[in-house]
């Protein structure tokens, strides 16, 4: 079918420089799947590339498969649905919302998906119910305190509200919440950015590289204090709304049989886990956490490397490392791409010194011919700013955007282009450029028309 529809638009089938999909396994199957059909017919150097949103998201899932994440995240689920599966509950909820927030605020709590790629329904879940002054922790105890000693509920429905408020009060979900909304903090503008028009192969992976060095430095001890100080201000908050003494937000983790008795004697082996509640914590949830995330963005995100690394010599900022560049930096790019790795490496090496000189505007061209300076345009500053912008042939982005030529390998393309250097001067390396700005790292935009079309014919 592929091949067919190829033909219908004449389009050659062994043209394909790569294809991207989502993950499903009759696509990206190694012997099977789509990809492999099209590296054994006639595309044998086909770059495949998983969509890099869907696998930060399955990096992410990864993450939620530990016990305490399991925990937290099947618990605010049951407390979004605990509320919205019943009218009576759910007028017990309005009432304190109206009350506390006004009635331009949010109605509802974040239910989590059943689908696990769909994990910024757990990200808002977290920040609404946990992050901010204005967050609906305090609003969520009242409106379970007051169904559990209200009459108008059935018995079963007063204790899973006093069993929710127990849980919602218990420090270990309020630190478990706290990890993740630190993750997602990092994580979010990621991949809110691949989901974007107009991003580049290179801008992703190096915001995935990004993430990892925030991910290992974040703080188990600063989160912990964090956790604190969220728990000390929600009782602040609850002391002040009519609500019994008892009901107290933990701040500290309960101290067991087994911690008691190794505080009693204070020594404990090299090779003995740790008994103390906040210890067996750091080791077994929050560095589990991080290891884990760690280890699913080194693992998920390791192919194409090669050609990631070829491509920054092809970057102006890079121009100045080319005559220090290995023999081996750019031979893969060159395999992929059908071209002559010398020749590839002569004409990058002869660009990068006329780089500079080409890329000036007219304005600034002519003042080196005529070796002076217009002092009527320096009176002028907007003016020659915008001449300068205008005389550019080959801007990618608005003249009211931060843009930085030098690290954009659209811009260099363009260069080429309307300078005409693709025909003669530089087409082995203009063919390098095309090629990998061919490339796709995502389809989100093909996912999302799939999901309008399920709701007009099926919802």
């Amino acid at each position: 079918m592929l091949k067919q529809l190829f033909s219908e638009h004449s389009i050659k089938f062994n043209n394909i420089i790569g294809e991207s999909f989502d993950g499903a396994a009759n696509m990206r199957g190694e012997y099977s799947g789509l990809q492999s059909k099209i590296k054994n017919q006639e595309n044998p150097k086909a770059i495949y590339i998983w969509c890099y949103s869907h696998v930060l998201n399955l990096c992410i899932c990864d993450t939620c498969k530990s016990l305490e994440a399991k925990n937290l995240f099947g618990f605010l689920n049951r407390l979004s649905t605990f509320f919205s599966e019943s009218y009576k509950r759910m007028l017990v909820w309005l009432q304190e919302i109206n009350s506390s927030l006004g009635s331009n605020k949010l109605k509802k709590l974040q239910k989590i998906g059943e689908n696990n790629t769909r994990w910024w329904s757990r990200e808002k879940a977290l920040y609404w119910i946990f992050d901010g002054d204005q967050c609906l922790f305090p609003i969520i105890i009242c409106a379970l305190y007051h169904i559990s000693i209200s009459s108008n509920f059935e018995p079963k429905v007063c204790f899973e509200a006093s069993s929710l408020l127990h849980n919602l009060c218990n420090f270990k979900i309020i630190l478990t919440a706290h990890i993740f909304m630190n993750i997602f903090k990092i994580v979010g503008p990621t991949s809110r950015y691949l989901q974007t028009k107009g991003m580049d192969l290179l801008s992703a992976w190096g915001m995935i590289d990004s993430i990892k060095q925030e991910i290992g430095r974040l703080s188990f001890d600063c989160i912990l204090n964090k956790s604190i100080n969220f728990s000390n201000n929600m009782n602040d908050l609850l002391s002040s709304m009519n609500l019994p003494d008892d009901i107290l937000v933990s701040s500290t983790f309960p101290v067991t049989r087994k911690s008691r008795k190794k505080r009693m004697y204070d020594e404990i082996c090299e090779d003995e886990s740790p008994e103390l509640p906040l210890d067996k914590f750091r080791v077994d949830t929050y560095q589990t956490i991080i290891d884990q995330i760690t280890i699913s963005l080194n693992e998920r995100f390791t192919d194409n490397n090669k050609l990631i690394a070829d491509v920054q010599y092809l970057l102006p900022k890079n121009f100045k490392l080319i005559e220090q560049m290995p023999n081996t930096a750019l031979k893969h790019l060159a395999n992929l791409a059908n071209l002559e790795h010398i020749q590839l490496c002569l004409e990058l090496k002869n660009f990068s010194k006329v780089y500079p000189k080409i890329n000036m505007s007219t304005i600034e061209k002519t003042k080196q011919i005529y070796h002076q300076l217009d002092t009527e345009s320096d009176e002028n500053t907007d003016d020659n700013e915008e001449n300068m912008y205008e005389n550019t042939a080959f801007p990618c982005k608005n003249k009211t955007t931060i843009h930085d030529t030098n690290n954009c390998l659209q811009c260099v393309y363009k260069l080429l282009y309307n300078l005409n250097m693709h025909v003669s001067a530089y087409s082995v390396l203009c063919a390098s450029y095309e090629f990998f700005l061919t490339l796709s790292v995502t389809e989100v935009n093909c996912e999302r028309t799939f999901s309008k079309l399920k709701l007009v014919k099926t919802r």
